[in-house]
């Protein structure tokens, strides 16, 4: 006691240095805090660890390659020459796009088909040559042996073997007849088409360099604008990694704005409330801001940037940050309404207040520090930021809070002379059916345990979320978002547009990887795998040799051997068929819209080996996410260590590393708490008293959790990469209420369960209301994510304060009141039993 009355004669004497260092940390963080949520980075792939193996070859990728971040622009309409005609137009007007911005843009074909059908013999094999030739040579002497009466057998089928060889190259004979990606896809409406045109716009830029993912969209859709599609009667919408992420991004800066002014005012309505004064708002929330501007500045030296995870992270420190100043100023103002006098009120406050507030503050601390112990970024940045939060929130609260307050007193007091202190009516109406029912409560608490318990191992079963739709903003797959638009390019293209890139040393290596691609693809029926874009498959091995076999068949395809062939069959040979100048080419002789993929950032041609998904699964389910992952890892590669890295293999490492990191960080939460309350509980000598009271705080948190866990499961609330943090933060976050239970019940060993629960309680539901309004701020994100964690939380909130204001207390009041039968009943027989002796001692001896 005499070191706190030390302290707050110092901070009285002291107070406007206190208060000039505090305004100082404020003004620093508070920039420092502008900084980092200046870059916000939504991208998925910020959350993985930086040495996982997405991570390390995504940008060993990006740095010899370059990014394949690609922004669709889909033209649609029902004339389809005039949307062709404004492809081109675009296409000519975007070459005046600022350099560095735009590497190119895919939407025609024709020349890539021009380039090729001349020269697809070269693709077949010699085998396959010399049974076209020998077929063809054969087909042609039946047909004059049949002109002269003389035909044996039936006719060889050269239009089945043509057409088996055709189907097998369909790719490089074009499915785009009119050289534009272009074709019908589903419209508006159920069971409507429109003919749709695709331009895919690739920037010139790594994906994560979110200012010129931003530069590319405005200059294509001012570029669109100006072109004026609507008098066309063209409609345009945008897909692809850049609409999407500018999406996400700004639907994560506006919901935050909009997420921390609801808090504070929310936050600040309550303090008012509750302490029925204004001046709590000040007295509790300055040294709260002083604190938050600490952490988020420490935040933009330590990490650096904010990510989908942590966006939020503001609203939840302020609403957790704050339970700290409200016990600490609830406690000093109860004091002073009961005419104590500022410095004794502020000894007291201090004194009564600390342990309960830093065990609470160590337990959120320790549960977020259990998220550092995990690789995956998306938690232990979380972690490190709440860590932060939590240990400035409760060392701002006591290092600024006397100065402060004390500071305002001299001027004028802080509460009304004879000002009652606050007793929410909740509260009487908790410590009424704590007093009255305590039985009947513990009852209810045991069913609802058991049926919690039924519905965890229900959930337990299956709790994770693979179905990522349920992951993005809410109008991304809405009619006209980017989600929407991009399904029906994959419609267009059959596969899905986003590669899995895998680089390989040189060109040899890179026709093993393609070779042992196709090998595993006709060799897995129900495979992931769709086509493959490689140097393999467009330049050919072999070559001159397969000269003179084609020079053979050019000279027996004349008009008059192929007379007996349809017109249509007819002409779709005479096209194939080779110039006489034929000759062997490579890759550099390929055309620009094939070479450039193909091409490293170096000039280097022919060692990128382009994987696409096939359309036959969902990149959005993660069941069909993990399977292509690890059906690629699976494949004989000539290397083991060959880097390979896509949004899909992303997507598997986060579905991996919540599984890994997750569990790890919840057991390591509830050990770290359980350890923490032990010890201050367990070992405490003044405000505490036995290990038993440890117990029953631990006890009060396990039925919290489990109700939690349950109504998780009864709501089939499933596990995703943000709100599995839920899990481990509740241990920390749910044992405060508890703690302060208890604590008051040792300072005040005389009052009953029912006085701590109308007194402490109203402040521990003060507490867990502004928590909940921080969490309950993320229910109005467009973020799905967001809103599952929300929800999650606030949940937990809901059940560990149950446990601590109803479950605990009632237990509490139910021994107390067994206790006082039992001492009565034994009085009772105590006095019987005297009374029998003393009449028996009163009687005459004969």
């Amino acid at each position: 006691m005499r070191i706190i009355e030390a302290f707050v004669r110092f901070s009285e004497r002291r107070r406007v240095v206190i208060l000039a260092v505090a305004a100082l940390v404020a003004v620093a963080g508070g920039y420092g805090t502008f900084r980092l949520y200046a870059d916000l980075r939504p991208d998925m792939s910020e959350l993985l660890p930086a040495n996982s193996r997405s991570a390390r070859d995504l940008e060993a990728l990006t740095k010899r390659i370059g990014g394949f971040a690609e922004l669709s622009v889909v033209l649609a309409g029902k004339d389809p020459l005039a949307l062709q005609l404004f492809a081109d137009d675009l296409d000519d007007a975007l070459k005046d796009a600022p350099p560095g911005l735009l590497r190119w843009v895919e939407y025609r074909v024709d020349e890539a088909r021009d380039f090729f059908k001349p020269r697809l013999l070269l693709f077949l094999s010699r085998e396959e040559l010399a049974s076209l030739r020998d077929t063809l040579g054969a087909r042609v002497a039946w047909e004059r042996a049949r002109q002269a009466g003389k035909a044996e057998g039936p006719a060889p089928d050269v239009e089945g073997l043509v057409d088996r060889i055709a189907g097998e190259r369909k790719g490089l004979l074009g499915k785009f007849p009119s050289g534009y990606v272009m074709g019908e896809v589903p419209g508006h409406a159920p069971g409507e088409t429109m003919t749709a045109l695709a331009m895919v716009i690739r920037l010139d830029a790594p994906p994560d360099d979110y200012r010129d993912v931003v530069a590319l969209e405005r200059v294509v859709k001012d570029t669109v604008r100006r072109l004026e599609p609507e008098k066309a009667g063209i409609e345009v919408g945008y897909g692809g990694y850049v609409a999407n992420n500018i999406l996400e991004h700004d639907a994560l800066a506006e919901d935050l704005v909009w997420a921390t002014i609801l808090v504070l005012l929310a936050v600040a309505a309550s303090v008012v409330v509750y302490n029925r004064t204004w001046k709590a708002v000040f007295a509790v929330g300055a040294p709260l801001l002083v604190g938050t501007f600490a952490t988020f500045g420490l935040a933009e030296i330590f990490v650096g940037h904010l990510n989908s995870n942590t966006a939020f992270l503001g609203s939840i420190v302020v609403g957790n940050g704050i339970n700290v100043g409200l016990i600490l100023f609830a406690r000093y103002l109860e004091d002073r309404r009961r005419g104590q006098e500022p410095r004794p009120a502020m000894v007291t406050a201090l004194a009564n207040t600390w342990l309960a507030t830093l065990t609470a503050a160590l337990a959120a601390g320790v549960s977020y520090a259990s998220l550092l112990s995990t690789d995956f970024r998306g938690f232990n940045q979380f972690g490190l930021i709440g860590g932060l939060g939590m240990a400035f929130s409760w060392l701002s609260a006591y290092a600024v809070t006397p100065a402060l307050v004390l500071a305002w007193e001299r001027r004028a007091p802080i509460p009304r002379q004879g000002q009652r202190p606050a007793r929410p009516i909740f509260t009487y109406a908790i410590s009424a059916i704590v007093e009255r029912a305590p039985r009947r409560m513990v009852t209810v608490a045991v069913l609802l345990s058991i049926a919690s318990a039924v519905m965890v191992v229900r959930w337990s079963r299956d709790p994770i979320e693979h179905d990522f739709r349920r992951l993005r903003d809410q109008s991304a797959l809405a009619d006209g978002g980017p989600g929407w638009w991009d399904q029906r390019v994959d419609a267009l293209h059959g596969d899905h547009l986003s590669p899995t890139a895998i680089l390989a040393r040189d060109e040899g290596e890179a026709r093993a990887i393609a070779n042992a691609l196709d090998a595993h693809m006709r060799a897995t029926p129900d495979t992931t795998f769709g086509h493959v874009l490689s140097i393999a498959a467009f330049v050919p091995e072999g070559q001159e040799a397969k000269l003179p076999l084609i020079r053979e068949l050019r000279a027996l395809a004349t008009p008059e051997n192929l007379s007996f062939l349809s017109p249509e069959k007819r002409l779709a040979i005479e096209q194939v068929l080779p110039p006489e100048e034929l000759r062997p080419f490579g890759a550099k002789d390929l055309p620009d819209m094939i070479r450039r993929q193909l091409t490293e950032v170096d000039g280097r041609v022919g060692t990128p080996v382009l994987l696409y998904p096939s359309g036959r699964m969902d990149v959005w389910n993660g069941l069909d996410v993990r399977r292509f992952a690890r059906e690629l890892r699976s494949v004989p590669m000539p290397r083991a260590d060959l880097p390979m890295a896509s949004s899909t293999l992303v997507f598997a490492d986060v579905l991996d590393a919540i599984e890994r990191d997750g569990p790890r960080a919840t057991v390591l939460s509830l050990l770290g708490v359980v350890a923490l309350v032990l010890i201050a509980f367990g070992l405490g000598r003044r405000s505490v008293r036995s290990l038993g009271d440890a117990l029953g705080v631990l006890a009060a948190l396990g039925v919290g959790v489990l109700w939690f866990m349950g109504l998780a499961g009864a709501l089939q609330l499933r596990l995703n990469m943000l709100n599995f943090i839920a899990l481990p933060i509740t241990f920390g976050i749910g044992v405060d209420y508890a703690t302060n239970i208890f604590q008051r019940r040792r300072v005040d060993h005389a009052g009953s369960v029912a006085d701590i629960v109308r007194t402490t309680g109203g402040a521990v539901a003060l507490c867990s209301l502004t928590t909940i309004i921080g969490y309950s701020s993320l229910l109005i994100a467009r973020n799905q994510a967001l809103i599952s964690f929300g929800l999650l939380a606030v949940l937990g909130e809901v059940a560990c304060l149950a446990a601590a204001l109803l479950a605990l207390p009632a237990a509490m009041r139910w021994r107390e009141r067994s206790r006082a039968r039992a001492a009565a009943a034994q009085a009772t027989a105590q006095a019987s039993d005297h009374g029998t002796r003393g009449g028996t001692d009163a009687q005459p001896q004969p």
